[in-house]
């Protein structure tokens, strides 16, 4: 199960706090804006890192750019 932290209140839970959550309610709770940092997933007690930062080969987080916008008709 996933495990985050809250931006704002859930609830009784307090912004900042960590909970454990399905992945259904992660995302909804992503799509509310109520989710500050995926902290990772619990496998059997170890926790791995959720995929929100990419790393480079020193552990530091590096910069990711948004996608080219794909070719084709523009919207006016």
């Amino acid at each position: 199960m996933p495990r985050i932290k809250l931006a704002n209140w859930h609830g009784d839970r307090a912004p900042g706090e960590e909970i454990e959550v399905d992945a259904a309610n992660l995302k909804g709770l992503q799509r509310d804006g109520m989710v500050a940092e995926v902290l990772g997933y619990d496998n059997g007690g170890v926790l791995e890192p959720g995929a929100t930062v990419a790393t480079n080969d020193t552990g530091e987080p590096e910069a990711v750019e948004p996608a080219p916008p794909t070719e084709g008709r523009r919207k006016r």
